[in-house]
This record gives C-alpha cells, structure tokens and sequence, in this order.
C-alpha cells in the first residue's frame, strides 16, 4: 500500500490554501509547487512545537531534504513563490466544504510521484512529488522556474541522483 508522508500531508494543505485563495475549484500542480515553495520557507519550529517530538523530527528531516535540493537551483524560494502566483489565473468558486479535489493533470503527477516512492522503498515524500511536477507538463511550473533561470533538466537530474542514495530514515 502507497503511503504518503505526513510532510506530504502539509505540502497538501498548503496547496489547497493556494488553490483556495485564487478562488479555484481545483487544486493543480502549480498549487503543489506553492506549497512546497511555502514550506522550506516556513519556521517549521514554530509551526510544529505543538506537535508529538517524532512527528515533528519525521516533517523536518523531509523539510530540510527538500530545502537542499531546493537550494541547489532555486535561490529565491520566496520570489519564485509570488511570481508564480502572479501568473495564475484567478478563479471564481466558492469555497467547498470537505476541502478541494485534485484536478485531473495533479493526479497524474501524484502517480507519478508514488511510483517513484515505490522504487526507493518509502512513502511518498515531498521531493517525490517535486520530481513528478518537474516532469510535468505544466507551463505556470516551467514559466516561474525559467524566470529565475533553472534549468528543469538539470533540477530533475539532480533530484534523481538524489534520491538514489539511501534516505537517512523512512517515514512511516
């Protein structure tokens, strides 16, 4: 059975936030780009310290993976982040209960990334899901990334090599 991380879980609610606050019925791949965006950029000492210790070290230790591959390409996480969001257009739906679905193109990306968690053995982690959308065919993700000259294959590349490499722990 694939499982996903609970910093995936996160990743997710900061989306639907996004996806929600351009007033979308649906949250897409460029939503989950905001949110992993969103979430290297946030004290997540802050944020967790509420949290059970496990639960909080399990978010950190994908946080700061995330960050490093992140910070390999994408100096300004920040800029990215509201260019991004000013090249999205904005939607006219109300707000739903029971929280937005998935658009066709975000579940397509979704399986991609839990069959890349497949391979390494582990549940389905944020920089599965970075991967998946690098690889997408998204032009909002492949515009913000080209404005602050990332080269999408090199990124892609990167995040390969790192993930062939055994992960320090597996999330459960």
């Amino acid at each position: 059975m694939i499982r996903h991380s609970k910093s995936l879980i996160l990743v997710w609610q900061l989306a639907e936030l996004e996806a929600l606050n351009l007033k979308q019925d649906t949250i897409k791949p460029a939503h989950f780009l905001l949110g992993i965006l969103k979430v290297v950029d946030i004290d997540l000492f802050k944020i967790l310290e509420k949290q059970v210790e496990e639960v909080a070290d399990e978010i950190r230790y994908d946080i700061v993976d995330l960050k490093s591959c992140l910070g390999e390409f994408v100096l300004d996480t920040t800029y990215t982040r509201r260019f991004l969001r000013g090249i999205l257009p904005e939607g006219c739906a109300e707000p739903t209960p029971g929280g937005l679905r998935r658009a066709k193109s975000t579940r397509v990306v979704f399986g991609a990334a839990e069959t890349l968690a497949l391979k390494t053995s582990s549940p389905v982690l944020p920089i599965h899901l970075l991967l998946a959308l690098l690889e997408a065919e998204d032009a909002h993700i492949k515009t913000a990334l080209e404005k602050v000259q990332v080269d999408i294959n090199q990124f892609s590349k990167f995040i390969e090599i790192f993930l062939s490499k055994p992960l320090r722990r597996c999330a459960g």
